[in-house]
């Protein structure tokens, strides 16, 4: 280990006393937020000692800095490639410029500025607190007064923002930090000055969309009403734990975002109203953020027992928030401890090695992203799938859930699909983001020693599955009756599983209880695309299905001429799949007629990503294809040397898919040209996940890895040591995946370090789905996990 107690030590010796001494008092639980530098960071950005790592994003990497007289600030630099686009530093100029205007109590002020420095850089104040989305995962949703009060603040923050002509696009869970004096806003630094270009690359959009704007989706101008629309989405979070447009697929949710209503229902009932008109379509119906800040300042002036009459505003909001007594008492001890270990580098993790991976920034699983056009491919078609049930026999009892994991290796599944998810692709939307959303590290012990390579320490006790609080502990199982293969879906409150008894189950994501069995004629090894309150997946029995969600009654069923093992995907409503009969179908969502075929030269297994126009799916021709989304006419196709059953993954215009032949390939999206290869030393079934500038995939070679998405150059390898069917799922930062060992592994996404597994006792084939603090996962005795994160 060339990076042992020597380099710990020494990593020990660089920190301040002051530094030691608040992480003694934090305990070691109160998360410091700042990681050790590794080789190639700078050391000196502008004025500013730069002493720790506390994240990235799209745009770049975000240090703790301290300024000559000891100040604590986030310093944001930019990508070098990104500096190197004409006219940016002007751009990049103008608005830091514009952001240095803001002020106000809930807002991390800009201090500091060098748009023409080598790389352009921005410092903002450093906060030392916990993100909403941590928070959330952590503890759970907040209750009512809380979350009028963090309405409060927020509505506040954006109000300054917008009155220094900004506007910024990007506010979602990561980007709001709870402190001990309330929320504070981050990231508008290099929001969107009102009226100008903003700082995206040509074609890219800025955002994540769970909390994007309808208008901003579809390519419309985004101005304040936008902002509120995010602030909507953020507050349903907050209250209810999953933001209002479920999660899942980036495509998916976008779609929902621009046809659906949001799902109010975990919501408390006082909130409802307001939220519901923050989120209408039509950014002319919803409220401006002066409204809202009067409105919520108003009730939570009413709450605090203040005198009938007596004046409220921004200074009760603010008086409200102090001291964190506004949070639930576990919320403001951990909002207590974050602040106690301030601006301090965890000591425990030596300095030298190789560069750390990037993180997520947003709820990822799919993490955060480059946006598809969500125009769709037919803007004459329906917008939304239809919601005329066809009457079919009622759903069949099912079971109540299991006590515990079940005995016995189950049937095995031979020759399943690698990957049944549904559109993992914009592991893009979101890629490009303002820059450096603070991220907070999941676990402890020692980092990647120099090598590449994750090592199992730190953190990793093999977790017995019994029922508990702690992360990588049982929170219920549930099972079916044959082997789960395909990937699991969280989304509105369900957890969404097929089986190889030939049903799609929906479970309730809390209880692990049944809501209903849709059963077919063969065994399900898709994960579902659900839109529109409808479920879509296949069968091997030659079908594609349409259930609806609430009932689990069909709608339709769409006739193929092989088995259905390729996930479905909805956009614009249409839906994609493929089929072992070789052919790629686009089908109505609304009445399930078919639109058009597409004909490959071998089964189609890979599930499709629909981005930029284009269907991208793989086959066990050994190809990757480029389809029109419009007219299933091949626009290129991509020749490797397996067969592609890997479901491609699609961020900043490149697609990313496995292949049999034992290589991760990066292609251009719109010519099919090879960017890079990544080689492992066996089959890559596995699909790949992108987040935050970085691809994990999984290989029959035993290995997790993470590359550099831009580089192809590998950041770390997470030896498992047995085949990974399972593809990799990024929550947060952490990147979970199952192996044939039978185990479910949460890994560090910045290090590669394991921070727990689980065990189920069978293979693991399925891919984990995650929402709030909780990760799902299937194994081929036919049980359904949920695992605490």
């Amino acid at each position: 280990m060339r990076c042992g107690f020597r380099a710990w030590r020494t990593s020990w010796t660089r920190q301040t006393s002051g530094e030691r001494q608040a992480l003694r008092r934090a305990g070691g639980r109160g998360r410091p937020m700042a990681q050790p530098l590794e080789r190639g960071d700078p050391r000196q950005v502008g004025p500013y000692r730069i002493v720790g790592r506390l994240g990235a994003g799209g745009m770049g990497r975000v240090y703790l800095g301290r300024s000559p007289g000891g100040r604590a600030v986030a310093v944001k630099t930019i990508r070098p490639e990104m500096a190197d686009e004409p006219e940016f530093r002007q751009r990049f100029a103008r608005e830091a410029a514009a952001a240095r205007a803001v002020s106000g109590a809930f807002t991390a002020a800009v201090v500091d500025a060098d748009p023409y420095g080598d790389p352009p850089w921005l410092a903002t104040v450093h906060v030392a607190g916990i993100s909403l989305d941590d928070t959330i995962a952590r503890h759970g949703p907040l209750p009512e007064s809380s979350v009028l009060a963090l309405g409060a603040g927020l509505s506040e923050a954006l109000q300054a923002i917008h009155a220094a002509g900004l506007i910024h696009r990007d506010l979602k869970p990561s980007n709001v930090l709870l402190a001990p004096d309330g929320p504070k806003v981050i990231d508008f630094g290099i929001a969107i000055s009102a009226g100008s270009s903003s700082l995206t690359r040509s074609g890219v959009v800025v955002g994540t969309p769970a909390f994007m704007s309808p208008e901003q989706l579809t390519g419309g101008r985004a101005s304040a009403p936008a902002d509120v629309f995010a602030l909507g989405g953020v507050l349903v979070f907050a209250a209810g734990g999953e933001g209002p447009f479920g999660t899942g697929p980036s495509v998916g949710v976008g779609y929902r975002v621009v046809h659906d209503e949001p799902d109010l229902a975990a919501v408390p009932e006082g909130l409802r109203p307001l939220l519901a008109r923050c989120l209408e379509k039509d950014p002319v119906l919803r409220p401006t953020v002066a409204e809202l800040l009067a409105e919520f300042s108003g009730r939570v002036h009413a709450a605090s027992g203040a005198a009938a009459g007596s004046a409220y505003g921004e200074d009760t909001v603010t008086l409200a928030l102090h001291g964190g007594d506004w949070l639930p008492a576990p919320v403001a001890a951990s909002v207590r401890r974050a602040e106690v270990a301030g601006d301090a580098v965890d000591p425990r993790l030596p300095t030298g090695g190789e560069p750390f991976a990037e993180t997520a920034t947003a709820p990822a699983g799919f993490g955060p992203p480059t946006p598809a056009a969500l125009d769709g491919p037919r803007p004459s078609g329906p917008s939304a799938p239809g919601s005329v049930p066809i009457p079919v026999p009622t759903p069949v009892p099912i079971p109540v859930p299991t006590a515990g994991p079940p005995g016995g290796e189950g049937d095995r599944t031979p020759d399943t699909p690698t990957r049944r998810r549904a559109l993992i692709a914009l592991a893009g939307l979101g890629t490009v983001t303002a820059v450096g959303a603070a991220t907070y590290m999941l676990g402890r012990g020692d980092q990647d020693p120099g090598d590449g390579k994750g090592k199992d320490e730190g953190n990793n006790t093999l977790k017995d599955p019994g029922d508990g609080a702690d992360p990588g502990s049982r929170k219920w199982t549930y099972g079916t009756g044959g082997p789960v293969a395909p990937a699991l879906l969280a989304a509105n409150g369900l957890v969404y599983a097929g089986s190889k008894d030939g049903s799609m189950y929906a479970l309730d994501a809390e209880t692990g209880k049944p809501r209903w069995q849709f059963s077919t004629g063969n065994g399900v090894y898709t994960c579902p695309a659900v839109a529109g309150g409808v479920a879509y997946f296949g069968s091997a029995d030659y079908h594609l299905y349409a259930v609806d969600v609430k009932t689990g009654e069909q709608r339709w069923q769409f006739s193929a001429k092989g088995e259905v093992n390729s996930s479905p995907v909805v956009a614009g409503g249409v839906v994609y799949a493929g089929s072992d009969d070789g052919r790629l179908y686009a089908v109505d969502a609304r009445s399930g007629d078919r639109e058009w075929t597409f004909a490959a030269e071998g089964r189609i297994r890979s599930s499709p990503v629909v981005a930029w126009s284009k269907v991208y799916v793989g086959s066990e021709d050994s190809r990757l294809y480029g389809v029109d989304a419009a007219t299933g006419e091949r626009r290129w196709s991509f020749r490797t040397d397996g067969d592609v059953k890997s479901s491609p993954a699609i961020a900043d215009r490149v697609v990313y898919v496995g292949s049999y032949d034992g290589n991760l390939y990066a292609v251009n999206c719109d010519t099919g040209e090879l960017r890079w290869t990544f080689a492992t030393r066996g089959g890559v079934g596995s699909s790949p996940a992108v987040s935050g500038g970085v691809v994990y995939v999984g290989s029959d070679d035993g290995n997790l890895y993470a590359v550099d998405a831009l580089t192809g150059k590998r950041k770390w390898k997470f030896t498992i040591g047995s085949v990974v069917y399972s593809s990799p799922t990024v929550l947060g930062d952490a990147v979970y995946v199952g192996s044939k060992n039978g185990n479910l592994y949460a890994v560090r996404t910045d290090t590669g370090k394991r921070l727990w597994t689980y065990r189920t006792g069978a293979d693991v084939r399925s891919s984990p789905a995650g929402t709030g603090g909780t990760v799902f996962v299937g194994n081929d005795s036919g049980t359904v996990f949920a695992v605490n994160r």
